[in-house]
């Protein structure tokens, strides 16, 4: 049995650009274990492993692609229709 997708989510996260910068100083475990400052570049490991999402940003000029649309790629996606149905 397959899982119905939404077709307004993308299937796969995404890619993550190859660093970040850090908007806020970064700490590791309490407030005097500083990691990084300000403006540092921190590896992706680093913000998936510690929880720093909401403390970085792309670095400048990095655009994640982007899906350009939200239609399933076929025509046939497995979802019941009322098209062709005799009634």
């Amino acid at each position: 049995m397959t899982s119905r997708r939404d077709a307004k989510s993308p299937t796969t996260p995404p890619p993550a650009p190859p660093y970040y910068i850090a908007t806020a100083p970064l700490f590791i475990g309490d407030q005097f274990s500083r990691a990084f400052n300000p403006g540092d570049r921190v590896p992706v490991e680093h913000v998936d492993r510690f929880g720093w999402h909401d403390k970085v940003r792309a670095p400048e000029g990095y655009a994640a692609p982007t899906s350009k649309t939200t239609e399933p790629e076929t025509p046939d996606s497995g979802q019941a229709t009322t098209e062709g149905k005799d009634a």
